[in-house]
């Protein structure tokens, strides 16, 4: 009996053994006319050539390179299937190739990213725009003390800033449990000229800026430099970003962060029309600050937006942005000034807070510089290198006809005491 049961299982499982075998000699199975054979030295685009028309025979699909790239694929191909053949070719050079329904495209790894934004695709013939910015703080309360007339000034040196725009912004004020709002001017004034006369004497604004520090009446903040891509926001802020709490969506409290003090965005648009290269620059000014109250922050702030034609190597000004200092200060009797208030009120008898309000105006000076593109640059370098391998080579010659006359004035000399 047992042997009877071995038999059966034997003539069932020996069919199974045969089908597997089967299977398996199908799967590795390979259409003959898929099989290819590449020789190592073989240029690339012909190897694609020989590939793509297996590939149309096969699949209907052609092979197309996308550029005429022609060195030697380097590695031999022996009795392989068209497509792992094309897979390890495309992969020695690091290319890549996309298959769609109609064909297989075989390209470069770098034109994979032409499908990247504006933002961060580059092209070799964009241009850039260098920008130098100097900010300026002058005190207006100092010079009107020194009898410094800063508006009269400008305007009769003949510094023009050019069209005035202005804004208004909420100023608080308290007095004895009252409180009162009104809204105060603030002028902003844009214009090309740096350059100013008086009298005999001429200058630029640096200068001017210069001699009002110097003197105590004003200061250089800061003097950045940022080069900025055609078509791209630049930003230059002074200042300090100040955090808020917020409530989100889901009732968290979470940090905002908000940008204080003096802004500048700008915005370059490069064009050449009749052989002059010129930018439309957008400028944006803000000057805000902020005011922390019981229940909530303020920000105050002051923004101004224009647009400027400037050529390369031109300036312009942005002015008008004011800015005003609080300062408490308790004056008196020394001691007795400082008595808290229930001392029989001797502290205001014997002092005052004296309020001293600062005026700043801050003033940007924007200078605009266009870089050639990168093409230029290398031509630039190739041409420079050309001009210094020909003065080295003019200096040899000069120096190899410098010997040559030392030579020849020196067997003259020897001629000469032969006849002597």
């Amino acid at each position: 009996m047992k042997k009877k049961t071995i038999l059966l299982i034997l003539l069932f499982t020996i069919p199974l053994f045969g089908q597997k075998e089967i299977e398996k000699r199908l799967s590795q199975y390979v259409n003959p006319n898929e099989i290819v054979s590449l020789a190592e030295h073989i240029p690339f685009d012909k190897a694609i050539e020989v590939l793509s028309k297996v590939s149309e025979k096969i699949s209907g699909k052609s092979i197309i390179l996308s550029d005429g790239y022609s060195e030697p694929i380097g590695i031999e191909i022996t009795r392989m299937p068209y497509m792992r053949a094309l897979n390890i070719i495309v992969t020695y050079h690091k290319r890549i190739y996309v298959e769609d329904a109609n064909a297989i495209v075989v390209k470069t790894e770098s034109k994979a990213g032409e499908k990247l934004g504006d933002e961060i695709y580059a092209a070799v013939d964009s241009r850039e725009v260098k920008i130098s910015a100097l900010f300026f703080e002058a005190n207006i309360s100092d010079m009107k003390e020194r009898g410094i007339n800063w508006d009269l000034l400008i305007q009769q040196t003949g510094l023009s800033f050019g069209t005035k725009l202005t804004s208004f912004t909420q100023e608080k004020a308290t007095t004895e449990g009252s409180s009162s709002q009104q809204a105060v001017a603030h002028e902003f004034t844009f214009g090309n000229s740096t350059s100013f006369e008086a009298g005999n004497f001429t200058g630029d604004v640096v200068g001017a800026f210069k001699f009002f520090e110097n003197n105590g009446l004003g200061e250089l903040i800061a003097r950045p430099n940022i080069t900025v891509r055609d078509k791209t926001t630049g930003r230059i802020q002074i200042g300090s970003d100040i955090s808020i709490k917020e409530r989100d969506f889901s009732g968290n409290i979470i940090d905002r962060f908000y940008s204080t003090g003096t802004i500048v965005e700008v915005t370059p648009y490069l064009y050449n029309e009749q052989g002059v290269d010129y930018v439309l620059l957008q400028l944006k000014a803000e000057r805000s600050s902020a005011n922390p109250g019981e229940i909530s922050t303020e920000i105050r702030k002051t923004v101004a937006n224009t647009e400027v034609l400037m050529l390369d190597g031109e300036e312009t000004i942005i002015g008008g942005l004011f800015t005003n200092e609080e300062t408490v200060t308790r004056s008196g009797i020394p001691f007795l000034k400082d008595l808290p208030w229930w001392v029989f009120g001797i502290r205001y008898l014997t002092g005052s807070d004296v309020t001293t309000i600062t005026k700043r105006e801050i003033i940007i000076l924007i200078d605009v510089e266009i870089i050639p593109a990168l093409k230029d640059r290398i031509a630039n370098k190739k041409e420079n290198l050309f001009k210094e391998s020909i003065r080295k080579n003019n200096k040899y010659i000069q120096d190899i006809q410098k010997q040559n006359k030392e030579v020849h004035s020196e067997d003259n000399q020897i001629d000469n005491e032969v006849e002597k």
